[in-house]
């Protein structure tokens, strides 16, 4: 006689992790947007199409804002765990972001942490040894309506 066990529970920590180091100046955040599109394609939890763009749009507005206010190197890295998607940049300045109005009449920004909260992501800074990292994490609920089937 044969017993079934039930499937064993996804193991927790990352489903999948990728830290792109990111070029200086005006093409990183169109290098780490293509970056994150391949990441996407082949990790865990599956997104629908629908919500790619926006966690481009969110990667763009984080890696945009490391190299418009740090100098020096940036780097991402996206994490898919059970539960979400982290996207986090890594840049040399101390300084915390804070979130500011939007400037609409010049176009000098001020809407990076605004857009990623409005499409769902909890928005946190991590101090780091010479730099920060800024955090934008998206639950799986909110990217993908849960952990596919499967």
């Amino acid at each position: 006689m044969t017993t079934a066990t039930a499937p064993a529970p996804l193991a927790p920590g990352p489903l999948g992790t990728q830290t792109i180091p990111l070029p200086s100046g005006p093409e990183a955040p169109s290098h780490a947007r293509r970056a994150a599109v391949a990441f996407l394609h082949r990790t865990r939890p599956a997104l629908g199409p629908e919500r790619h763009d926006d966690v481009l749009l969110i990667v763009s507005e984080l890696v945009t804002n490391a190299v418009r206010h740090a100098p020096g190197p940036s780097a991402l890295t996206l994490t898919t765990t059970a539960g979400t998607l982290d996207i986090a940049v890594t840049d040399c300045s101390c300084i915390p972001p804070a979130p500011r109005a939007p400037d609409l009449a010049d176009g000098t920004g001020g809407m990076g942490l605004h857009i990623a909260e409005d499409l769902g992501a909890r928005v946190f800074t991590e101090p780091l040894p010479g730099g920060k990292c800024v955090h934008a994490a998206l639950t799986t609920s909110d990217i993908a309506g849960g952990l596919p089937a499967g």
